[in-house]
């Protein structure tokens, strides 16, 4: 009988303690995307782009891209993001002889770190404002480029995330797609332009 009820005892003990450890979910995942939006100008005369497909933009213009996030990530610490565009202009001679003339292939990065799950804004889908130089050459033969890269440090144990922005959702441009591991989370992501 003591043995009997010693033994309900631990079952008991045991489903209390398996059932209060299943509450506190310690997992970590780096976020989910859509892809891209973005728009052009200066506050607040800002002008949408259209979505889907491969964005046209003015040499000289304010690019403001957003990466937008399908499902936020969970229990990120630290978090990097990286944006370089990539784009082509015109490197011209100190003479008056246009043939010498050269294109060049420029790529210009901006880096923000931040606190994913620290702060207000942190888990907020990260926004790059770039600018395109009014010397960018147009290049109808090739899109130029805006690479975003993320880098999630995690906070909990972490687990594999492998959907993301995997086919194309004509309501977003560009692709993002998530990696992830259990000890680190990141993204990549193109984002597609061509300057008028």
């Amino acid at each position: 009988m003591y043995k009997l009820l010693f033994t309900l005892q631990i079952s008991l003990f045991t489903l209390l303690f398996l059932s209060s450890c299943s509450e506190n979910d310690y997992s970590s995942f780096c976020p989910t995307w859509l892809g891209f939006t973005y728009k052009t100008g200066s506050y607040p005369d800002y002008v949408q782009g259209k979505s889907g497909g491969i964005a046209s933009v003015n040499a000289g213009d304010s690019l403001h891209i957003t990466a937008c996030q399908k499902e936020r990530g969970r229990l990120i610490n630290g978090t990097d993001y990286s944006w370089t565009v990539c784009y082509d202009t015109l490197d011209t001679k100190m003479n008056d002889d246009p043939s010498d003339d050269e294109i060049v292939h420029v790529q210009v990065s901006k880096y923000q770190h931040t606190n994913y799950d620290g702060y207000a804004n942190g888990a907020d889908d990260p926004v790059g404002h770039l600018l395109i130089p009014a010397n960018a050459v147009k290049m109808s033969f090739k899109p130029d480029t805006v690479k975003f890269n993320a880098y999630y440090t995690y906070s909990g144990q972490g687990v594999m995330v492998e959907t993301g922005n995997i086919v194309d959702n004509l309501s977003y441009n560009g692709r993002i797609v998530p990696q992830s591991s259990v000890a680190y989370g990141g993204a990549q992501g193109v984002f597609f332009f061509y300057v008028k």
